[in-house]
């Protein structure tokens, strides 16, 4: 039960910022390619060049933590990532052999997690703490 639901969580996480991350880049990307313009860059929460979900180790500055409880920010950070990553492993895994998604299924799905979603999931959050 503990490790069904060690999955579920981080699972439950992920799939939401993907959707809400989706959802953002189809309705303002194309608002922004009409207007000419880039978004300002957003604090890098989630890291662009890492997976979907997975957050940026810089982020500690936003919280301004000294000695050990940046130390033990950072764990918990690589924690998490670690986390998420086997998560998202085990997803596509589950997918492909227990439910049988076929190859386009399966490639719809990996790319949920693809590089490039994580800045959008950043523009959201620098709009809502704008708000």
């Amino acid at each position: 039960m503990k490790r069904l639901t060690s999955r579920l969580i981080p699972m439950t996480v992920l799939m939401t910022l993907c959707a809400a991350g989706t959802f953002y880049a189809q309705e303002n990307g194309a608002a922004s390619a009409k207007e000419g313009h880039a978004e300002p860059d957003a604090p890098q929460i989630f890291c662009g060049h890492m997976k979907t979900g997975q957050l940026c180790s810089g982020n500690a500055q936003m919280f301004k933590l000294s000695g050990a409880q940046k130390e033990q920010y950072t764990q918990a950070l690589k924690s998490y990532n670690k986390a998420v990553g086997e998560a998202q492993k085990q997803f596509l895994e589950d997918a492909k052999t227990k439910v049988g998604l076929s190859e386009v299924e399966l490639a719809l799905a990996e790319s949920w997690f693809a590089e490039g979603l994580n800045p959008e999931i950043n523009k959201i959050l620098a709009t809502k703490a704008k708000k």
